[in-house]
């Protein structure tokens, strides 16, 4: 997908100028690229603002006074307001297409540099397929794959193989998977999840690195096995969330049914609205809060006492940004907030420097520092 142009026909379309094609175009790729989204929608919003904060300080020019001086015959100082009026429009909007192409460019190189920033699939038999874009009917040996709708699910009735295909989601995207059985799992951003397109043994196995929410089809005579770094889970149950994120750290918040995991140690059976959290060290159990866990579904992360240095992994993952801490004084400060990726990474930047003077920068690698 190419950003760029994503973002100077996203300005076409503001100011009138976009021809049938362009707009075909943006509307499909607005619609089916996340990134893309959010830039049409930053811009969207940054020109509302703007204009709201133009229209603010010619307060002093009401409607009715203008109307008023064009009823007097006052014409002379009614074309003067006129001109003010939309002189200010025009450089809200210029303003909004400066202030977003300077601050968006730079973590969007961040992501175009990342090794990996489209989402694919490797199947057992060593092909590569790109998902990035909507696409049906992909033949894979005896197996139909269909990308459709962010979701990719496949026809594997007459397939007879059971290799591991190993399906990638990079950082700044997200992602579906519909099983062959129905199982249905939505992967966040940086994680890989192997499974094959049938399961015709006695068990339905994948491995999952990453996070990711699961609800899995019930099969009595077929348990579900998710394999993570260190860990099993046994699936009991319908509905849980699996965080792999951090190395040597393992978390399973279930929400539905029943889950047992296998750490190693010992079996551990979870019960709906708790969350297992497995280290090195050991295992605990604690009730979760599903706003904090599960905020990433809707693509809003909550944070609570929570340092830059415990924030950087997550504006990695979601923006493809990384981060650089220059001041010790900003590094040891605690902050409450959201980090909300349908938004640009600037309007959180925003938010933090109007909230708590932290202010930030990127250099010519697209690295941000906070200052």
């Amino acid at each position: 997908m190419d950003y760029e142009k994503i973002r100077d026909l996203s300005f076409d379309e503001l100011l009138g100028m976009i021809s049938e094609e362009d707009k075909s175009f943006l509307q499909s790729a607005i619609r089916e690229d996340l990134q893309a989204r959010n830039i049409w929608e930053g811009i969207q919003r940054e020109r509302s603002r703007l204009l709201a904060d133009a229209s603010e300080s010619y307060d002093q020019h009401p409607v009715d006074e203008v109307l008023a001086d064009l009823n007097t015959g006052n014409r002379l100082r009614f074309v003067k307001k006129a001109i003010s009026i939309a002189a200010a429009c025009l450089i809200a909007i210029v303003g909004s297409w400066y202030l977003l192409v300077h601050t968006a460019q730079q973590p969007l190189a961040a992501v175009q540099d990342t090794a990996i920033h489209t989402i694919r699939l490797m199947t057992a038999e060593g092909k590569t397929i790109d998902l990035s874009n909507d696409s049906a009917g992909i033949r894979v040996g005896n197996t139909v794959l269909n990308n459709t709708q962010h979701t990719l699910s496949f026809d594997a009735s007459h397939q007879n193989g059971t290799g591991i295909n190993t399906l990638t989601v990079p950082a700044g995207k997200d992602y579906h998977l519909l099983l062959a059985d129905g199982t249905q799992i939505q992967l966040n951003a940086a994680t890989t999840i192997s499974f094959p397109f049938t399961f015709p043994g006695k068990t339905r196995e994948i491995t999952i690195n990453g996070e990711a929410y699961l609800q899995i089809a019930a099969k009595a005579d077929q348990p579900f096995i998710v394999h993570l770094p260190g860990n099993t889970v046994n699936v009991l149950g319908t509905a849980f969330n699996i965080n792999t994120y951090d190395a040597g750290l393992v978390k399973v918040a279930l929400v539905e049914g029943a889950v047992k995991i296998a750490t190693g140690k010992k079996d551990v059976l979870l019960k709906p609205g708790y969350e297992i959290t497995s280290t090195h060290s050991g295992i605990t159990t604690e009730a979760f809060d599903a706003d904090k866990v599960l905020g990433w579904r809707t693509g809003v992360y909550t944070f609570e006492n929570a340092s830059l240095q415990e924030l950087a992994p997550v504006i990695l993952r979601w923006f493809g940004v990384t981060i650089a801490l220059d001041n010790q004084r900003v590094s040891s400060r605690r902050f409450f907030g959201i980090i909300d990726r349908n938004q640009p990474l600037q309007a959180f930047l925003h938010n933090l420097e109007r909230a708590d003077g932290i202010k930030s920068r990127y250099d010519q690698q697209g690295v941000l520092h906070f200052e």
